[in-house]
């Protein structure tokens, strides 16, 4: 109970400095491998680079994607990323953006424990965004690249290292300056 009140504290700060919060849901395909979907929460804070730069958390799986109703392998990303738009004047941007996380991959049966399924998530990314004009809703585009710090055989077989996604994002709130 007193980590979900400290959790929660600390998110409530975080979202009442924001100057922007955006939320929404992430696409993601893995060249030759799995589709993965999940959520995106992007922050941009008033007294830092206010709609520049960003700080979120991503979480993605295959478990809403290729593994849905099927027998793909259930594998869960969590990322934490910054980012930085350039043109943050106009309705498209450029972007990049650098992602740290963890990996796991469900391998479901005793017979697998001794393959590797967890592994640490650190990529680059570049893309594209796209604020909608008159409506509250933006478009990011990206591809990254898992650099993989594992010796060969500790990695997990089904994390490849690239990947492109379609983030769509709503606009919760947004201060102006």
């Amino acid at each position: 109970m007193k980590k979900t009140f400290v959790v929660s504290l600390i998110l409530c700060t975080i979202i009442s400095q924001a100057q922007t919060l955006k939320l929404g849901g992430r696409f993601q395909k893995t060249q030759e491998m799995y589709w993965e979907n999940g959520i995106s929460a992007q922050y941009s804070f008033a007294k830092f680079k206010p709609n520049q730069f960003f700080i979120g958390f991503d979480y993605v799986t295959s478990r809403l994607g290729s593994a849905y109703n099927s027998n793909a392998i259930k594998q869960d990303n969590y990322i934490f990323s910054g980012s930085w738009q350039f043109n943050k004047n106009k309705p498209y941007h450029f972007v990049t953006r650098l992602n740290m996380g963890y990996f796991y991959s469900d391998l479901e049966e005793e017979i697998f424990n001794e393959i590797p399924n967890t592994a640490f998530l650190f990529s680059p990314e570049i893309g594209f965004t796209f604020n909608i004009p008159q409506v509250p809703v933006s478009l990011n585009f990206g591809t990254g690249y898992y650099i993989i710090t594992e010796k060969e055989g500790y990695s997990p077989g089904t994390l490849q290292p690239l990947y492109f996604h379609l983030d769509i994002y709503y606009t919760l709130f947004k201060k102006h300056n």
